[in-house]
């Protein structure tokens, strides 16, 4: 989509324009100070004219790349800002329903604080992450801003258990492990409660669910829930009769739960919020309506021109979040090439 005739001036090729001018500036002074020592030393009066005018066009040269390179430093500083503002935009795309999961139930937690534990199934297909940024976005309405710990199961971290759980999240709290996973838990639980005196909320991002293998998710689910959670849910409401403390438990998965894993949980709604189950947060696909709205807030477009795309685009992806996702950033750098001209 990006118009071949004038390609988008990128952040990379900025960089690189404008070490060519700086490379060409250092080389007109270079050739500026030799042709102006010359001419002041020597005695010869016809080459003393001509030598200064010299110095005079390369001193202009030398000024007319410094103007190209602020210029080109303004450009580049208004593609990162404007390429920074589409990526804060765009988790603002959808995921109103998720939104309102995510804002009810911390209405429910704004006075005396607890914890909450949430699931997001087909993560990757669904646009996920953008929840995760909007998840963010809500929690930094407040004095404080979260603690995010992320752990991440793959072949490089060695495990995909509760020994292997505890360590990474140890990790973040100073706690090294000691073999005995009750006591290891134990102690991840009373730090990570201790550490809440001095941050409010915090949140533990397990990612890469679909790694547990589909034989070992109910096992290790279970685990989580009745082993782990409910027992930090416990010793966090110890911490809630001082202090005012969050933790936000988000596991995303990239597929669906196997069904074994699923009915071994124990799922509550948003309605009937209980802080020691799960709560999924709805991900769905995108219309035709939430794109042209979405256009709406953040492209200066005329209305007709806005209808147009929200059509194409919807019809291109289908509502495909991920879809969507692409062809959304496409337009957005065609208009900034169109705009940068």
């Amino acid at each position: 989509m990006v118009n071949d005739r004038n390609p988008q001036p990128d952040l990379t090729s900025v960089a690189l324009q404008k070490k060519e001018l700086e490379r060409d500036m250092a080389a007109l002074m270079l050739e500026h100070s030799v042709c102006a020592e010359t001419a002041r030393t020597t005695n010869d009066p016809v080459a003393k004219v001509k030598l200064e005018a010299q110095r005079d066009t390369l001193l202009g040269k030398y000024k007319a790349k410094e103007l190209q390179l602020k210029a080109l430093e303004k450009q580049g500083q208004d593609l990162n800002r404007q390429t920074l503002d589409f990526d804060e935009a765009l988790p603002r795309i959808d995921f109103r329903k998720a939104r309102k999961v995510i804002e009810q139930v911390l209405d429910t937690l704004q006075l005396d604080g607890g914890g909450a534990l949430m699931l997001m199934q087909q993560s990757r297909a669904m646009a996920g992450d953008l929840l995760l940024r909007a998840l963010d976005d809500v929690l930094r309405n407040g004095v404080t801003t979260p603690l995010w710990y992320k752990i991440t199961f793959s072949p490089a971290v060695g495990g995909t258990d509760d020994r292997t759980f505890l360590k990474l999240l140890g990790k973040y709290l100073g706690v090294e492990p000691s073999g005995d996973p009750e006591a290891d838990m134990a102690t991840v639980a009373q730090t990570l409660c201790a550490s809440l005196r001095e941050s409010s909320t915090v949140v533990i991002h397990l990612t890469n669910w679909d790694a547990v293998g589909s034989g070992n998710q109910k096992a290790f689910m279970e685990w989580l829930l009745e082993t782990f959670w409910r027992s930090l849910v416990q010793q966090l409401s110890s911490v809630l009769d001082d202090w005012y403390a969050r933790v936000i438990f988000v596991i995303v998965a990239n597929r669906e739960l196997t069904p074994d894993c699923r009915e071994s949980a124990c799922f509550c709604t948003v309605d009937e919020f209980d802080s020691r189950s799960i709560l999924e947060l709805p991900l769905e696909r995108w219309t035709e309506q939430d794109i042209r709205l979405w256009l709406q807030d953040h492209f200066q477009l005329p209305k007709h021109q806005r209808n147009q795309w929200a059509e194409l685009i919807y019809t291109e992806s289908n509502g495909d979040p991920a879809l969507t996702r692409t062809a959304l950033q496409e337009y957005f750098d065609e208009l900034l090439a169109f705009q940068t001209e």
